[in-house]
């Protein structure tokens, strides 16, 4: 039998009541079903019994993992490509926009296949890379050139070393979620950023598609955030959320990959009409859109 984790207590609030929000099925690698729940008291959600640590390697082991394969098979994955190449340009914008030096240490926790760490290489930053998977860290040493760690590495980071961390879309996989907080609070310089990526739970998207959201991404992802909730979770861990930033670009990806679970008919083009109208939406409220990048400084 496979080891998962029960989530007894909420890890923002501490709060030990939880309700039931959603059952969600894994449409990538296995068909299983996974519940997910949220705190009574702060409406944080997580995915219940989630494979631990050791047994969730086989979940990530499918050619659609497009952050792990790099593949540009279909047009969903060849659209990623595409909104990639625009999104680099943007995050690196947001790394200038709010960091306190032009360049410095940079350390992208969960680069995946290293697009972004080389693009900030080329912009003269140091960088590091944090990639769990074996296979995908040879992928962004081979094609870039790249100094990538695994992810032990992040514990041996010397306090006060980092000017900037990012994170695209990571927090939500990790395990221990407080004990990775308080970590990027120790790297951080005073200065420094911690540049947070996460899929929005209160976006317009998750809200048509409930079950079928592919940002829930059952049993991947861990937990489950809106503003609200990583607000609550910086401030625990001594940080402020000095701006939240929209990703536009999210809501045609997922609602194309949402389609797909739902397996529509002509899905793809289904997925990239209803991608217009919440993109559209969002544009009236940047709080609802399907993903959201967050800028952390450490309290004062």
């Amino acid at each position: 039998m496979s080891e998962t984790i029960h989530i007894y207590t909420c890890p923002i609030c501490d709060n030990s009541e939880t309700e039931p929000l959603l059952t969600c099925k894994d449409n990538f690698a296995t068909d299983e079903e996974f519940n997910l729940c949220k705190c009574s008291k702060c409406g944080f959600g997580f995915t219940q019994d989630f494979p631990s640590e050791k047994e969730i390697g086989r979940y990530y082991e499918s050619p659609d993992y497009i952050s792990h394969t790099d593949t540009n098979k279909g047009i969903i994955n060849w659209l990623y490509h595409q909104a990639r190449k625009i999104a680099l340009k943007s995050k690196s914008k947001i790394v200038l926009k709010y960091a306190a030096i032009k360049t410095g240490s940079l350390i992208d926790i969960g680069c995946g296949t290293g697009y972004f760490l080389n693009h900030m290489k080329r912009m003269k930053w140091i960088v590091t890379g944090i990639e769990q998977s074996e296979p995908v860290r040879r992928i962004a040493k081979e094609k870039f050139g790249l100094n990538v760690q695994d992810a032990d590495y992040l514990f041996k980071i010397p306090e006060n070393k980092k000017n900037v961390i990012t994170m695209w879309h990571v927090l939500e996989h990790m395990e221990h979620l407080n004990k990775v907080m308080n970590q990027l609070y120790k790297i951080l310089t005073d200065d420094g950023i911690a540049v947070i990526a996460l899929p929005n739970k209160n976006s317009f998207d998750a809200a048509h598609y409930k079950s079928s959201w592919a940002a829930y991404d059952v049993p991947r992802h861990l937990w489950h955030f809106s503003p609200s909730d990583l607000k609550l979770l910086a401030n625990k861990h001594k940080f402020d959320v000095v701006a939240i930033k929209p990703m536009y670009f999210d809501a045609f990806y997922i609602s194309m990959l949402s389609e797909k679970n739902k397996k529509t008919f002509a899905g793809s083009f289904v997925g990239l009409c209803k991608g217009w109208i919440f993109f559209l939406l969002s544009l009236t409220n940047t709080k609802r859109c399907s993903s959201l990048v967050y800028i952390l400084k450490k309290q004062k």
